[in-house]
């Protein structure tokens, strides 16, 4: 059995600063000149510190947030803090949903044969059904449909390189626009079949490292906003579901 490499392992002090070999190799490309440059620790800290929620969240769960965000940012230093990262997001996601959706915690632990209370996808599962929170309601749906529209452009353009046996080609996707698809896609329900594994995944440990971990932050950040709105409908109820779902198994 080979032994971890040495960025794996535990840090000697000489070496705490220094950034893991895994990312120096990494590098920023600019859109507009093509220019190829090194990404360094301010490109980092730039990646996470856009993402931010509203002043109206509890601050216990804003902290649990901005400690994601740091976890994100040192990972410029130790590689695996990606994924510890990534989980520490959607706990925070699960722990703002368990604060805001008590009345319904409530319910679920005393009507399930072990107390035991609804976990990420259960909580979800709640929040989408009583439109708590909705897909109308995401500030970045549009860009969401953009983008899902260039990726089918490069799974066709894919296809074809492959019927042509090429090795390169070159892909314009300044033309490509969403469709009525595209933007009317159910965000809600994708979030429902796939965070809770990822969350889960994590949680009960995992070598897997998943390319999702600024997605999954973003994600996280638009649906706590909605759970805590700067300006909230002053009829704003969170009910508790009598058969929303079934309580005897272990809904995660």
């Amino acid at each position: 059995m080979n032994p971890p490499s040495d960025a794996d392992c535990l840090r000697s002090p000489d070496l705490v600063h220094e950034p893991d070999p895994r990312v120096v190799n990494i590098v920023n490309i600019n859109s507009q000149t093509g220019a190829v440059r090194p990404i360094v620790l301010a490109d980092q800290h730039a990646a996470i510190a856009q993402f931010n929620v509203n002043l109206a969240v509890p601050e216990t769960i804003r902290v649990h947030f901005e400690t994601a965000k740091n976890l994100y940012l040192y990972a410029w230093f130790v590689y695996r803090f990606y994924p510890i990262a990534e989980q520490q997001a959607l706990a925070s996601l699960e722990f703002a949903l368990r604060e805001c959706l008590g009345e319904f915690v409530r319910c679920y632990k005393a009507k399930h044969r072990k107390s035991q209370e609804p976990g990420l996808g259960a909580l979800l599962k709640h929040a989408i059904q009583h439109q708590v929170i909705r897909n109308e309601a995401f500030t970045c749906r549009a860009r969401w449909a953009l983008e899902r529209a260039r990726e089918r452009c490069r799974y066709k353009q894919l296809q074809k390189m492959m019927k042509a046996k090429l090795e390169i080609m070159t892909v314009d996707e300044s033309n490509v626009q969403a469709s009525e698809e595209d933007l009317n896609h159910d965000w809600l329900d994708a979030f429902l079949k796939i965070l809770p594994g990822i969350r889960n995944d994590y949680a009960h440990g995992s070598p897997t490292l998943y390319h999702t971990v600024l997605w999954v932050f973003e994600v996280v950040m638009e649906i706590i906003n909605q759970l805590y709105p700067e300006n909230p409908s002053p009829n704003a109820s969170f009910p508790c579901a009598e058969n929303s779902q079934s309580l005897s198994g272990h809904e995660l």
